[in-house]
């Protein structure tokens, strides 16, 4: 009993981890990843915002090169002073002091992030004289960077102490491939220290030309950051000119963006102690859940797991009937289904022990009749003997009817008092012909059968008396009561799986009246002992009851009459039934 119980506990506990635990904390943790997904979502999308702020910052910084650049371009003097229409000393020297000093101090005093400006010249007079010029060719490029001269290109400075970039663009004349000079605009570290600056915890790397050109607040873990993203950032700022990237078991950010169509990269490696990585949600989440999960275990074991240990108790009360009289169980009454299973089990006991008792009493009348049946076994001997003697003292006398019939009364009453209750169907037909032979000697030409039988094999079976009742029946109701000559109809065939037996006559029949009655009778068998007339139909009911005791309701009893033309009684079963 005790392994029962834990079985069924050990089941219960199992549902309990399926349907509560592990649903709620499933549930919890989509909840948790779902808020934190959202959490990272908004957090790096204010980061990308202000990474875009900080570009255009940058950019706008970047873009003075071009616009100083177009301010030199449009100096009609410099232009002049480029392209050698000034070849005299005092006339390089006077266009130089007239407009083009002022306009390169201006540059200088308005942005601050320049270090020097050089006009590269073929000018070589103007390249010897004056300050910022130089002659073209102690330009510090190779002859292969001058192809993007025309739109301007930026630079490492690699011939100075001190580490700067530089803006390089040529003026052209018309023909677009002659550079009568090149401008130079030199820049310091000024403009990503001031950026770099106001973000002291950060490290900021920046990249020109995929070259590194500038570092700030470095250190060994955040080189070691660059060193595993490194590839992924290169590779990534291809496609998108804004990435940001959080490590979550470096607890830090990497985010970078692009300048002037990818010819800058500044990435910057930011630690993030407590925002993105936090363990707070995860731990409200989890206090919630366990919350949640005592406030359902709580109700479940009070609405699921009380009832269950009064079926238990029921069920180790059941265990200890070990007597053929049952006690009713005493235990508390719940007021739901377990309670109903308690008062139900209390009344199958109280008739358990009524039948119980019963069948005791059974018994010991079976056991009488059993010796009664005994006893009156040495009563057919005594009757099959003395129809014998009077069969041999009939034949010895001549008397071959008497013979006959006594011979045929014997093989009836044999196969009246024998045991079987199914028997094959040929012996069925035997018997009722050796009855209709006994009512051919007694009624002379009164009547005429028609035998219509199929080739049947000993597999075919039936209940005993089936089709001898039916034939019987005629005789009872209507050769006997009838003066006039009665064909009767006797069919034996086989419908696929079915058997028919058929008997028809040409006798009186059966009234429309009494016809309507005994089909209503066939279907109430509990109106019947209200008849006492003496055409109660009893052979009737008689073959009906016996079949459906046989066959439940695998077989079909029918009867027709049309009165003074003929009446016909059916039967009909299902070979499954009679296939031994």
């Amino acid at each position: 009993m005790f392994s029962k119980v834990t079985k069924l506990q050990t089941r219960f506990f199992i549902c309990y981890i399926l349907a509560i635990f592990i649903p709620i904390m499933f549930l919890s943790s989509m909840i948790y990843y779902y808020h934190n997904d959202q959490r990272t979502k908004e957090y790096l999308n204010e980061k990308k915002n202000s990474l875009i702020t900080e570009q255009n910052y940058l950019m706008n910084q970047l873009d003075d090169a071009q616009i100083h650049f177009n301010q030199l371009k449009s100096n009609y003097e410099l232009q002049k002073l480029l392209r050698g229409f000034y070849s005299k000393e005092q006339e390089i020297v006077y266009a130089y002091n007239s407009q083009i000093y002022s306009l390169l101090s201006s540059i200088f005093l308005y942005d601050t992030n320049i270090s020097g400006i050089t006009i590269y010249a073929e000018n070589r007079k103007a390249a010897e004289i004056l300050r910022f010029f130089e002659t073209v060719d102690s330009i510090p490029l190779g002859s292969d960077s001058y192809s993007g001269l025309i739109d301007g290109f930026w630079s490492v400075d690699t011939d100075g102490e001190a580490t700067g970039f530089s803006f390089y663009k040529g003026f052209t004349n018309p023909p677009m491939t002659v550079f009568p000079g090149i401008a130079r605009l030199n820049y310091n570290s000024n403009i990503f220290d001031s950026y770099a600056r106001e973000n002291p915890d950060t490290a900021v790397y920046v990249y020109l030309n995929g070259n590194l050109m500038y570092e700030y607040n470095v250190s060994a873990e955040t080189t070691l950051c660059m060193e595993d993203y490194e590839k992924q950032l290169i590779c990534g700022m291809r496609k998108e000119t804004v990435m940001i990237i959080p490590d979550a078991q470096k607890r830090c950010i990497l985010s970078s963006f692009t300048l002037n169509d990818g010819v800058f990269q500044v990435v910057k490696i930011t630690p993030e102690p407590g925002n993105i990585f936090s363990y707070r949600p995860f731990l409200l989440s989890f206090l919630v859940s366990i919350f949640i999960l005592i406030c359902a275990s709580i109700i479940m074991f009070l609405l699921i797991f009380r009832p269950f240990k009064n079926i238990v108790r029921l069920s180790e009360h059941m265990n200890r009937q070990n007597t053929h009289t049952l006690t009713p169980y005493t235990g508390m009454l719940s007021k739901d289904e377990t309670g109903d299973l308690i008062l139900s089990f209390n009344q199958m006991t109280e008739r358990i022990n009524e039948l119980s008792s019963s069948l005791l009493n059974n018994e010991m009348q079976l056991k009488n009749a059993q010796i009664e049946a005994l006893q009156a076994q040495l009563n057919p001997h005594f009757f099959y003997g003395t129809l014998e003697s009077i069969r041999m003292i009939a034949e010895a006398s001549h008397q071959e009817l008497i013979s006959e019939i006594t011979f045929a009364f014997g093989k009836l009453m044999r196969y009246s008092l024998s045991r079987e209750y199914l028997v094959p169907v040929s012996i069925e037909i035997d018997m009722t012909q050796q009855y209709v032979s006994i009512q051919e000697k007694r009624l002379v030409s009164r009547f005429d059968v028609e035998w219509e039988l199929c080739e049947l094999d000993e597999k075919w079976r039936c209940p005993k008396f089936v089709l001898f009742s039916m034939v019987e029946n005629v005789f009872s109701h209507n050769v006997s009561k009838c003066r006039n000559f009665i064909q009767i109809s006797v069919s034996v065939t086989k419908e696929g799986e079915d058997l028919i037996f058929t008997v028809s006559n040409t006798g009186p029949g059966v009234s429309q009246g009494r016809l309507e009655e005994l089909h209503y009778l066939l279907e109430h068998p509990r109106e019947r002992d209200t008849m006492k007339s003496e055409n109660n139909g009893r052979s009737i009911f008689n073959i009906s009851d016996r079949l459906k005791l046989f066959y439940g309701e695998g077989y079909h009893f029918t009867i027709e009459s049309e009165e003074n033309v003929l009446t016909t009684c059916s039967v009909r079963i299902h070979k499954h039934f009679i296939d031994f």
